[in-house]
């Protein structure tokens, strides 16, 4: 049993060392100037290789705090190898009249209104040369992606720049006349409209004052100053008292 676990951790710490340090292309991956890549991005992509489903973000803080702290370095979300020996994008490759991008659903209808653009954290986008390269690097953040097709050519005439990225082009720029996808209400899935309270039944009717058994109608004047209707005199008690005292003395 140990010498099975034993041997699971080597696996992954030179797993890391090749996905991360040797050939990220090969999986997709684009590392930074310094090599960082996001811990979520490595991490989707090796879920989608055999034997790699059960990969958590716990195992790489264990891989470089505990298995291999002098090569696995983990900071924040990012995640990278000192040891790096990959190749840097070619800039001289020509790439095919088309690319394909699988896109994200949400994501499809502002690149078909602005184009591709460098991402949030200023990375390209991987371009794939086939439709099915482009969907299973969709699945990494969409279920069903759409999938995008890039003119590569006409995109270049305009002063896009695709630099190979092994078997992958990287692109940073495109206009968006030069992609094409489905009809965007077609490719954003349709919000749930959201459900009205139902309307709250009406009470039983109240009975018009003084329709009730023994009931009658207090009037104003009946509050304010009973003693002032007609035919109600005001009597107070303590000067009846005082008048019958002067009248004694």
């Amino acid at each position: 049993m140990a010498r099975r676990q034993s041997q699971k951790e080597d696996n992954l710490v030179r797993m890391l060392r090749y996905a991360l340090g040797v050939a990220p292309a090969e999986f997709a991956l684009l590392p930074d100037e310094n090599g960082w890549v996001p811990i979520k991005e490595l991490l989707a992509a090796l879920h989608q290789e055999e034997g790699w489903k059960h990969l958590r973000q716990g195992m790489l803080s264990d891989a470089a705090t505990r298995l291999a702290p002098e090569l696995v370095e983990l900071q924040e979300k990012r995640i990278r190898v000192s040891e790096r020996s990959f190749e840097l994008p070619d800039y001289g490759a020509a790439p095919p009249a088309h690319l394909y991008l699988g896109a994200r659903r949400k994501a499809w209808p502002v690149l078909n209104r602005r184009g591709l653009e460098e991402t949030h954290d200023g990375r390209p986008w991987i371009l794939a040369v086939t439709e099915e390269a482009a969907l299973k690097l969709g699945q990494r953040r969409d279920s069903a992606p759409v999938l995008v097709t890039v003119q590569a050519s006409q995109a270049q005439d305009q002063g896009a720049v695709f630099p190979a990225w092994g078997d992958y082009f990287l692109c940073a720029w495109a206009p968006a006349s030069c992609l094409m996808g489905p009809p965007v209400t077609e490719a954003v899935p349709a919000k749930k409209p959201k459900a009205k309270p139902a309307p709250t039944p009406p009470g039983p009717a109240m009975p018009a004052p003084g329709t009730m058994p023994g009931s009658f109608l207090l009037a104003q004047e009946d509050v304010e100053k009973p003693y002032k209707r007609k035919g109600i005199t005001k009597d107070i008690a303590w000067k009846r008292d005082r008048r019958k005292d002067k009248r004694g003395k």
